[in-house]
């Protein structure tokens, strides 16, 4: 009895471990997903969203993103993954800007927000997980240091899809939603691109947002007034803006 006792007790720690190293939080059982479906059926999916098995379940990703936005619990994963592969093939770099996630189409582009800060990222979905309940999103090393959340672990972020790899079906796909983007400023420096920021948000701009890019090998630090559906409603926006920020101009 004692020694099924002890099996039992193994098999749930096995299954308890979980992500990122340096923190106190519980670790994947994987970040690319060991399982397979029936080769039958996993060749009538398109890669970026075939379906797959974990840990006895198995998940659906959607067919598109367009639309997707979800707030919830987001970790981060490092070393113990770094240079080996994800699951759409590419190796993870975990100094990069990605993100695993469940079900979102892989290559799917999307801003990620720090709920406590604000401060957001944009990054592209290249692997799946998180296969810890509770949490939606499993940030790149990279990714959370930007966010500002690698000592915590841990943090409540929005999801917004900008952009979709759509899968190839039989069907007339739909037209993607295109998003327009005030760019207010770009900086080396994360303090001048704070202080706009705020400048924004003073001014009334609660969508304002900073994300990080790499341009010809500097990285900077983008402020964006927010992203709007109707370029008409950027235009306005961009207009009244100008006084302040004269190099304001409209991305998409």
């Amino acid at each position: 009895m004692r020694r099924i006792i002890m099996l039992l007790g193994i098999a749930l720690f096995t299954t308890m471990a979980g992500c990122a190293s340096i923190n106190p939080f519980q670790k994947h059982v994987y970040s690319t997903p060991p399982g397979k479906t029936d080769s039958a059926v996993a060749r009538s999916y398109d890669p970026k969203i075939k379906p797959y098995t974990v840990l006895g379940r198995t998940y659906y990703p959607l067919k598109n993103a367009a639309g997707y936005d979800e707030v919830g619990m987001a970790s981060w994963y490092g070393e113990d993954f770094h240079g080996k592969k994800t699951a759409n093939g590419q190796h993870y770099n975990m100094y990069g800007v990605s993100a695993a996630h469940k079900t979102l189409p892989l290559g799917t582009r999307v801003r990620v927000t720090n709920l406590a800060n604000k401060r957001s990222v944009v990054l592209v979905v290249n692997d799946r997980g998180p296969f810890v309940r509770g949490r939606i999103l499993d940030l790149s090393y990279g990714a959370a240091k930007e966010l500002g959340t690698v000592e915590q672990g841990v943090a409540r972020v929005r999801i917004t899809a900008l952009s979709s790899m759509p899968a190839k079906t039989r069907t007339v796909a739909r037209t993607a939603l295109k998003y327009y983007s005030v760019r207010v400023g770009a900086f080396a420096l994360r303090d001048n691109a704070e202080r706009t920021y705020k400048q924004l948000l003073a001014s009334g701009y609660h969508n304002a947002n900073i994300t990080t890019i790499v341009s010809k090998g500097v990285r900077l630090h983008v402020v964006q007034a927010g992203s709007f559906i109707s370029r008409d409603k950027a235009e306005q926006v961009q207009q009244r803006l100008k006084p302040e920020f004269p190099t304001c101009y409209i991305i998409s």
